[in-house]
């Protein structure tokens, strides 16, 4: 029913730079209703509408002892309000007109939306608006969910691939707001109450911490405006919550381990990287694609299928509002791990000393467009593409603009940023 994204994905905003698109023109407004943030996104051609209540409501806004909270708040919005009483109720509302009801917490920000069939938009509204306007929490179904909670938790433990992004999120960040897991620990499960999370609920989900995303086929915009004005009209004004500041250190170490006795290792290699209002990260999406983004990279081609060492591969750049991160990730065997470091780093100090051809840089450019260019076409896409960009920015940069700035790049922009990648500047964490 919902889902998490640790802190090194950061933001879906990031999405703007590898989703799919077939509109470099863009067609959506902006308005304020209730003091909330409101974004039309209409897509006539389209069989579906989407909507989505984005809040700052993620895990960097919590304390060591809310650790995880933001989370949870999300599954027991799921547990019913004053129309739809219980979580039976609640599904079967969506259910019965076919639509895709979900939700997830990342360290920025939580998402809520429904995604139906364009008649059954005010539906979708009034089923959204009681869960986030009139959250009952009832005490036994909290209790029950923290159960849930914990298996997911546990779950998560026994992936490699989410253990070895979460330790290395602890490592890199430190014992903060950014470097705790966004479900964490079971002793702070087992502590919520009520209490706790209504106070969370009051002081982030509020009229200026709020976006409303409406993407798809919009028949009756009017009608949407004024049921979404009726419905958030009592929501608090202003957050009554400020994250703390960015820790802008790194680790002690630059190489780290968990015991974990996997069939495989698993690592991630980081480095400092671009903010998400920082233009070089098309540079840094170009400079990592080439490295490791698609089946002709150096990671694939040299890596995989040259050595044989590892299954998945990657490398990308990611992009936050205080952050950004390079990340190199694979599953290597174990009994050739440090031959498979040793490649990897090789193929790293390569493209760090700017060693970048022409056609690679042209082959990419036109790579990272033709992913952009290939579709948007569903509503939910849009509605993550414009909302995360303006509720984390305050401004939205079109498929167009997007498409433009990859075209004005040059291959020495690219080089001028491809030390970031220097050995000096890594950071290795793996699980064994």
């Amino acid at each position: 029913m919902c889902s998490i994204f640790p802190i090194e994905t950061y933001i879906l905003y990031s999405i703007f730079l590898i989703c799919q698109v077939n509109h470099t023109k863009m067609n959506y407004s902006i308005k304020k209703l209730q003091g909330i943030d409101c974004i039309f996104a209409p897509m006539q051609d389209s069989n579906s509408i989407t909507i989505e209540i984005m809040c700052k409501a993620g895990s960097i806004y919590e304390t060591k002892t809310t650790n995880g909270i933001s989370h949870f708040l999300e599954h027991l919005f799921f547990k019913g309000g004053k129309k739809y009483p219980t979580p039976r109720a609640v599904a079967e509302a969506v259910d019965t007109f076919g639509g895709e009801f979900n939700a997830y917490t990342g360290d920025e920000y939580a998402g809520y939306y429904v995604k139906c069939a364009p008649e059954f938009t005010n539906k979708a509204i009034d089923v959204l608006g009681d869960m986030m306007m009139n959250p009952q929490f009832p005490k036994d179904e909290l209790e029950r969910e923290k159960g849930v909670v914990i298996q997911e938790l546990k779950m998560y433990e026994d992936n490699p691939m989410a253990l070895v992004s979460q330790k290395r999120q602890q490592r890199y960040f430190g014992d903060n707001n950014y470097g705790r897991p966004t479900i964490w620990t079971i002793e702070n499960i087992l502590s919520f109450n009520q209490d706790m999370l209504f106070e969370h609920k009051e002081n982030l989900y509020t009229k200026d911490n709020l976006l409303i995303m409406i993407a798809g086929k919009i028949t009756d915009q009017a009608e949407i405006e004024s049921l979404l004005t009726d419905i958030f009209a009592t929501l608090p004004a202003k957050k009554q919550y400020q994250k703390d500041n960015f820790p802008n250190h790194l680790p002690k170490e630059q190489s780290n381990f968990f015991d974990k006795k996997t069939e495989q290792n698993h690592l991630i290699i980081s480095a400092p990287g671009f903010k998400g209002d920082d233009q070089t990260r098309y540079a840094a999406s170009v400079l990592t694609t080439i490295l490791g983004g698609n089946m002709s990279s150096r990671f694939f081609q040299n890596i995989r299928e040259k050595e044989g060492l590892c299954y998945y591969i990657s490398a990308s750049h990611l992009s936050g509002q205080d952050d950004g991160t390079f990340m190199m990730r694979a599953g290597i065997d174990k009994e050739r791990f440090d031959f498979g470091v040793q490649r990897i780093y090789e193929e790293i100090e390569r493209i760090a000393g700017g060693d970048i051809s022409q056609e690679e840089f042209d082959n990419t450019i036109w790579y990272n467009i033709g992913q952009l260019q290939m579709g948007i076409e569903s509503s939910d896409q849009m509605a993550s593409f414009l909302g995360a960009q303006y509720l984390l920015y305050g401004k939205i940069e079109t498929l167009d603009e997007i498409v433009q700035a990859y075209k004005k790049l040059t291959l020495k922009e690219v080089k001028d940023i491809a030390n970031k990648l220097s050995k000096e500047n890594l950071y290795l964490y793996h699980i064994q």
